[in-house]
């Protein structure tokens, strides 16, 4: 098996590990015996199990930019369509990644360094938003707080689907008005 496809299958049996038992059943040893190599071989990898964690994170990031960006690129001209993209984006994401995600978010705060992983990703994504959003705002654009309101949004209603507290179209409805309303309108 290639290098990548070997890393690639580590990452899943480390994704289904924490589906099944949880965040922190996660151990490099753990994953050799899933994926049925040697511990060493799994440390070559990965070096650590933050570092796991750190790329499990960054998968689901790369996969929630992907939808968002396929999303807007069907988005209809207004705002209302722009937000029900977003929307769309973040609950699809949260029911797909919604049993493993909380604990790799959760282990994620556990260290600055990991901190500093998942704010960067929260950053691409909020850019992504406010590049979709922009158009439709006034000339002087967002206020400073509209793009932390509306992640902050995102995240609730994630933990929320997740904790099952909202359904899916709950959820979509509750970011689209609270997106749609912090954007001052440019018409």
């Amino acid at each position: 098996m290639s290098h990548d496809a070997r890393h690639s299958q580590l990452l899943d049996e480390a994704r289904l590990l924490i589906r099944e038992e949880g965040c922190d059943a996660l151990t490099l040893a753990r994953v050799a015996d899933r994926a049925g190599v040697a511990k060493p071989l799994v440390y070559q990898h990965f070096g650590t199990r933050a570092a796991v964690l750190v790329e499990l994170y960054r998968r689901f990031e790369e996969r929630q930019l992907a939808v968002l960006r396929e999303l807007l690129g069907s988005a209809g001209g207004g705002l209302r369509s722009v937000a029900e993209q977003i929307a769309d984006a973040c609950v699809g994401c949260a029911v797909t990644e919604g049993e493993e995600l909380p604990g790799v978010i959760s282990a994620l705060e556990g260290s600055p360094e990991l901190r500093r992983v998942r704010q960067e990703a929260d950053r691409r994504f909020g850019d992504a938003c406010l590049e979709a959003l922009l158009p439709h705002a006034r000339a002087d654009g967002l206020p400073a707080a509209a793009m932390p309101a509306i992640l902050g949004a995102m995240s609730g209603v994630s933990r929320s689907l997740i904790a099952g507290e909202c359904t899916p179209d709950e959820g979509r409805e509750a970011l689209r008005e609270v997106i749609a309303a912090l954007v001052p309108s440019g018409g």
